[in-house]
């Protein structure tokens, strides 16, 4: 049995074989479980807060638990705010936490978000506009790799995530390309960004990072150091990269994530 059981919550409209590439680099005591595509399952629509896409990870871990062990929460944007979430309401189920360059707003930040979720602004506030209206078919045959690496969004990924997100991502379904990731699905998720972080001021009982990438550009890099004043338990890393580092250098980000899991303390 592995040492480290690690549950990986991916980033909004990213499939979590999407990952693979950087799954591959973790030491071999460090086993992964993944649920593919959050917000996908019709008993758990998406909700306020993303409640249910929390009880969607801790679902999936309880059925994935074997002998009582508990499992390292690792998730990448909005799948590490549901493990930050997750990790509080059950910290039965956990024992360590790391987050990867999450929406994690607290203080004014939450305030905004929870004004303008209740109105349309919510789709300039947040990326749910442009998610609902991006193109999800392609005709049979086309170069996707050639069509997405040109986008601002893949432009620094690693030519093996990118082939891994197109693997993953897009699929052949009514006799044309199609991404695996519903497009509305993805919009709501951002529609129903967490506004209620601070509720979980020091719940949080067990050890976690925090890592965000120097060139992130998603929010203001304030928002961590500010988030992280919610509980003496999280610590704050920065690494090289944007947004999406863990697909831009997924053996750096292996390596930093293993540092961060063999410095936890044992059990």
């Amino acid at each position: 049995m592995p040492k480290h059981i690690i549950n990986f919550a991916h980033a909004n409209g990213f499939p979590a074989g999407s990952y693979q590439t950087f799954f591959s680099y973790l030491p071999e005591n460090m086993q992964v479980i993944a649920l593919d595509k959050y917000g996908h399952n019709k008993q758990k629509p998406i909700n306020h807060n993303w409640q249910a896409q929390v009880e969607e990870l801790i679902s999936y871990v309880e059925s994935k638990q074997v002998d009582d062990k508990k499992v390292i929460c690792l998730g990448h944007s909005f799948g590490g705010v549901i493990s930050f979430i997750a990790c509080c309401q059950r910290p039965d189920l956990f024992n360590g936490l790391i987050m990867l360059d999450p929406p994690a707003l607290s203080g004014a930040g939450a305030l905004a978000a929870r004004l303008v979720k209740k109105t349309r602004w919510i789709d300039k506030f947040s990326p749910a506009g442009r998610a609902e209206n991006r193109r999800a078919q392609w005709p049979l045959g086309s170069d996707i790799g050639a069509l997405f690496s040109g986008r601002k969004l893949f432009k620094d990924f690693d030519s093996r995530c990118l082939t891994d997100y197109i693997t993953h991502g897009i699929c052949e379904r009514n006799n044309q390309l199609e991404l695996t990731f519903d497009a509305q699905v993805e919009a709501n998720i951002f529609r129903n960004i967490p506004s209620n972080l601070s509720s979980y001021k020091n719940k949080l009982t067990i050890p976690a990072t925090l890592v965000y990438g120097s060139t992130t550009d998603v929010f203001p890099h304030h928002i961590f150091s500010r988030f992280i004043k919610l509980n003496k338990h999280i610590k704050l890393q920065t690494t090289p990269g944007g947004h999406m580092f863990p697909l831009e250098s997924p053996e750096r980000t292996a390596k930093l994530i293993a540092g961060i899991i063999n410095s936890f303390p044992k059990e």
